[in-house]
Order: C-alpha cells, then structure tokens, then sequence
C-alpha cells in the first residue's frame, strides 16, 4: 500500500512519495521487497496513487528480474478504493502490507496460523508502547516507580495481514480501513498473529531519524535473509 501522500513526513514528501522516503541510504519500499522476497514472495501489486510515477521509475530502474510487479494506480482515493482496485490482480491468498512499515514478521509461521484457524484475515499485531516515562506514585505523592517508555497491555495493527479472496467481499467503496477489519471482526472472521521481534513505522521526520540510529540490527537482519 503505497499511494498515501505522507503529509507528516513534509517537506521530503513534497518531490517524493513516503514509501520512496530512505532509510539507511535504501528507500522504503525497497527494504519491504527485498525482506518478503527474501522470504520467498516473488509477485507483487502495488497499489499507487500520490507521486505514482515515482514509484513507477524506481521500479523500472530497481526491479529484480526474479519479481512480477504490477503497479496499480488509483489516484487519491481510500486505503479501500486501492484494494477494490487491486482485488482483480490477485489470485488466491494476498499478504497486504503497509509501505511505510518494516518488521522481520515471520511469514512462515504467520501463514501457519492463518491456516490452522481457518481465518478470512489474519493481522499481525504489535505491543503498543507509550512514547512517555509512566510515572507511579502513593497517595501522599511520594514517587514510587519510574518506567521509561513502557510496555503497554494494547497490541496496534502493523500490517502484514494475510487475507483471503473471502475477505476482500467485505470491502466497501469509499470507506475506510478500520470500517473493513472492524465488519471481518464483527463476522468472526480476522484472527491477530502477534508479532514481537523487529518493528518499524515511519510517519515522522523523527521516526525516520530513530529508525535509521536505533533499527541498524533490523536492516542487517533482512540483508543477512537475503544473503
């Protein structure tokens, strides 16, 4: 998914688009690639919409000759729009991930529940942590405990959500998201595959800045799968 216009990574996104954004000297996109081909994925649809022929010419001029890529350009529309759009490019089971995120999920083991739940979706999910110290004090105000960006007891959404043709019947034009996972959920149909190795999500100048001083070891890990 990467037709988002990234408004909170301006001013790089004003000439690019976010998933071509680098970390580490390699856009994006190409990390996210290299990692699930390195898992074994050889055919991906695109979906593009913001700066498409961006992507378009970083394909042409980056694309392995192992892939079959498709770009599938649906202007500036919903994150749903994109998969109703993409939905006839695809053949069976689709592994739908997010271009601004990076995480070494493993797929295989992701596939296997998936199948043994016999689930329409299954997202893999990561602990939420707070982005603040949690400060614990008694009654008398005396401070108790300090905890530096803790752990919470909340798991977010990170993508790699493996779907079903089945789940894409739960797709609505011109909606959201968080509409289309929360009728799967209402259906009983979208499992969570919980994720809590390496992660990633660039929304800001400051998690590209984090990413690229704190994530090194991420990034060695996919080139060593590669490898």
């Amino acid at each position: 998914m990467c037709g988002g216009k990234g408004e909170r990574l301006k001013p790089l996104t004003d000439s690019l688009p976010k998933a071509l954004i680098t970390l580490n000297g390699e856009p994006l996109l190409s990390h996210l690639l290299n990692y699930l081909a390195a898992a074994g994925i050889r055919r991906f649809v695109i979906c593009v919409g913001y700066k498409a022929e961006a992507i378009e010419q970083f394909m042409r001029e980056h694309q392995d000759p192992a892939w079959e890529v498709l770009l599938v350009n649906s202007g500036e529309v919903s994150m749903t729009d994109r998969l109703l759009d993409a939905q006839v490019h695809l053949h069976g089971p689709a592994l739908i991930c997010y271009g601004d995120t990076l995480a070494n999920v493993d797929l295989t083991a992701l596939q296997r529940e998936h199948t043994a739940r016999g689930a329409l979706m299954t997202m893999t999910v990561y602990p939420l942590h707070s982005p603040f110290g949690i400060v614990s004090f008694e009654a008398t105000k005396r401070v108790r405990d300090f905890a530096e960006k803790p752990r919470l007891p909340y798991w977010i959404n990170i993508g790699f959500m493996l779907a079903e043709p089945g789940a894409f019947g739960y797709l609505k034009r011109g909606s959201e998201m968080p509409a289309f996972l929360s009728s799967l959920a209402e259906a009983g149909s979208v499992y969570a595959y919980q994720h809590e190795g390496r992660h990633v999500t660039v929304n800001t100048e400051n998690d590209r800045t984090l990413a690229e001083t704190e994530m090194v070891e991420f990034f060695t890990l996919i080139d060593e799968q590669i490898i």
